[in-house]
């Protein structure tokens, strides 16, 4: 290409040097006709006008150079933006992911927390119902105790005092600032382990259920107590302790409403312990065994994240 450009100029530079050597030749000779004069300077003209034209074309041709250069420095620049506008869309690009995915995982945890709440919720208003029904047998039972001793009541005054001494220290409370024995105690001492559980101070509130479980080892609230006494360990990565308390509702209260609870939290510390394949098998029972409770649907939940 740069040879065709500069072509015409390196013709108008020969035609020069040609025109030159003609009229060396002319002035040396001395014995040159008019007529070869007047061809000669025909000549030159001739020669001057293409060196005319070829400087226009030398001309032309360098500021068509200026312009390509110019497109050419235009085009660089551009590639150049296109490629930084790239690279900051790909870096917004991953900024928006990363935030979507922090978004997506505290919206998870917001669903896990409400869900627990829920469960929470409904456990405390089995809890208080089971309380008021303890009430309603314990009220009953009052009630019958007097109709079923009003026959031995003629012996006198003193007869009846010592009698209705009795069954109030048997129905409510041992003296001495001992704890009450009657179901309306029962309630009240679980109901105190539990409000310390719902305030998140799980620590106590082990301490509490503890308390409890010595003085009613056998009550209507034991099993709850046992399982509320396992996930404050569990909440506190008390894996062991937990585990035993677990274990104790699904071995000593089989038929308790407490057992998919139990066995939910125990595939729980199942998995903490890096025993994924028992806490799988945990969550299967769970499945087949209570299909309609709502441990149920969170242990498939649970299946279908660790698979």
């Amino acid at each position: 290409m740069d040879n065709q450009l500069f072509a015409p100029i390196q013709s108008g530079k020969n035609a020069l040097r040609l025109g030159g050597l003609l009229c060396l030749l002319g002035s040396l000779s001395g014995c040159a006709s008019d007529l070869n004069l007047s061809d000669l300077k025909k000549q030159v003209e001739t020669l001057e006008t293409e060196q005319g034209k070829s400087q226009k074309r030398e001309n032309q041709y360098l500021n068509r150079i200026e312009t390509l250069e110019s497109q050419v420095d235009e085009h660089d620049f551009l590639v150049g933006e296109l490629i930084k506008t790239e690279e900051e869309a790909s870096v917004d690009t991953r900024n928006l992911l990363d935030k979507l995915e922090r978004t997506s995982a505290r919206l998870r945890e917001q669903i896990d927390h409400t869900r627990a709440t829920t469960q929470r919720r409904d456990q405390d208003l089995s809890i208080r119902t089971k309380a008021l029904e303890s009430r309603i047998d314990n009220l009953l039972q009052q009630r019958r105790s007097p109709q079923s001793k009003s026959t031995s009541r003629i012996e006198g005054k003193k007869n009846d005092e010592s009698k209705q001494s009795a069954n109030t220290l048997t129905s409510t409370s041992k003296v001495n600032g001992q704890l009450k024995q009657g179901p309306n105690s029962q309630a009240s001492v679980f109901r105190s382990a539990y409000k310390v559980y719902l305030n998140g101070q799980y620590e106590r509130a082990a301490f509490e259920f503890n308390r409890f479980l010595k003085q009613y080892p056998s009550a209507v609230l034991t099993p709850q107590a046992y399982y509320y006494l396992g996930d404050s360990h569990y909440i506190r990565k008390e894996y062991d302790v937990a585990t035993k308390a677990f274990t104790h509702v699904l071995t000593q209260f089989p038929h308790s409403k407490y057992v998919p609870g139990a066995l939910l939290k125990l595939g729980l510390v199942k998995k903490e312990s890096d025993d994924t394949s028992t806490a799988k098998e945990l969550w299967d029972r769970i499945i087949q065994e209570f299909p309609n409770s709502s441990e149920a649907s969170v242990a498939k939940d649970y299946m279908a994240k660790s698979q």
